[in-house]
């Protein structure tokens, strides 16, 4: 290792480009830009700067350990994302390598997020819109439902979702909420209810994700936890694809017992964001009907689906930019990273 750093810099678009083109890391670390994820780089390139002691990814790239093995050197992750599920930490841990994410940039940004996709579906926003575009009117399919007095469910309590609560609460929900670490704070206030988990999913008018994606609540939306729910739920996820099964999730909107969705994540999301029928002609058969299941949900006109991007305000990308900039620096200087590891 020499006494510059090397950092690679994946997923970068114009505006991760023109936040990095003058500052301060720049004097302390040699700095590899790619727009491409890390794991589609051409062979030749990953070898040439294969000697990285730093990687700063976003969501997109996966970092599998044969993706990771090509840099010896690699000491520090710094995802420029709450979420690292798509970083292979056992091999990460096997080797001292640092996994460091951002925390407390989009609290508030994502909750606001959620919270106009409720909208959207309870009144029909984006559905009435669309139908206007083509000069329809029709009230009658138009009529939505008032938030006042219904009972949100809140799976996951930590910064997002108690954000997320909160909001709710002042359009005069009555929340019920799961976690295993249940918030004090958040009961003293009277702004939620813990409850368990199938009492939350046989109340709820509005269901809302907010929590991690683990090996544990992988596609934990499914048709057991769904037949659960009250016919007509309204259900949304900005927080996971994974946490939700595509298949049994379609065929209950199909159905009817899912009355709308409003999807920010998909499992698999990222063929959909590529639009590459090579990838899914390459792949296993599950990504390969995962990917079909999520193109007919595109398709239906009481889901909404946007691609990933409720994070994504001016304010809460310079929040990510500069925290993981800090990291990265603090590294280079010697000082302690927290890591997810």
């Amino acid at each position: 290792m020499g006494s510059v750093f090397t950092v690679i810099f994946s997923d970068v678009d114009d505006i991760t480009r023109q936040h990095l083109a003058n500052n301060k890391i720049n004097s302390l670390a040699n700095c590899v830009l790619f727009a491409e994820r890390l794991n589609e780089l051409p062979t030749d390139v990953t070898q040439r700067c294969s000697d990285a002691e730093i990687i700063s990814t976003f969501v997109y790239s996966r970092l599998s350990a044969d993706v990771l093995e090509n840099f010896k050197n690699l000491k520090l992750i710094s995802t420029r994302s709450t979420g690292y599920n798509n970083v292979d930490l056992d091999y990460c841990k096997a080797h001292g390598i640092k996994v460091a994410n951002v925390s407390g940039y989009g609290e508030i940004t994502v909750a606001e997020y959620a919270v106009g996709l409720m909208l959207s579906l309870t009144r029909k926003i984006g559905f009435s819109n669309n139908k206007l575009r083509n000069g329809v009117v029709n009230v009658g399919e138009d009529m939505g439902i008032d938030l006042s007095g219904k009972t949100v469910g809140v799976i996951g309590t930590g910064a997002i979702g108690r954000h997320f609560a909160k909001l709710c609460r002042a359009f005069g929900c009555n929340i019920l909420a799961h976690d295993p670490f249940p918030n004090q704070k958040l009961i003293d206030e009277g702004v939620c209810t813990y409850v368990p988990m199938d009492d939350l999913l046989g109340s709820a008018d509005i269901i809302a994700l907010h929590c991690p994606s683990t090996k544990e609540n992988y596609h934990f939306v499914n048709k057991e936890t769904i037949e659960k729910m009250k016919d007509g739920v309204f259900l949304v996820n900005t927080a996971r694809g994974e946490l939700i099964s595509p298949i049994d999730f379609y065929e209950a909107i199909v159905a009817g017992k899912i009355s709308g969705a409003g999807l920010d994540v998909l499992d698999y999301e990222d063929v959909i964001i590529k639009d590459d029928v090579e990838v899914v002609k390459n792949s296993d058969k599950s990504v390969a009907i995962t990917s079909l299941v999520n193109a007919k949900l595109l398709q239906l006109p009481n889901v909404i689906v946007t691609p990933h991007i409720a994070f994504n305000s001016s304010d809460a990308v310079r929040r990510i930019l500069n925290s993981s900039i800090d990291t990265i620096t603090d590294f280079i200087s010697g000082k302690n990273v927290t890591s997810v590891i």
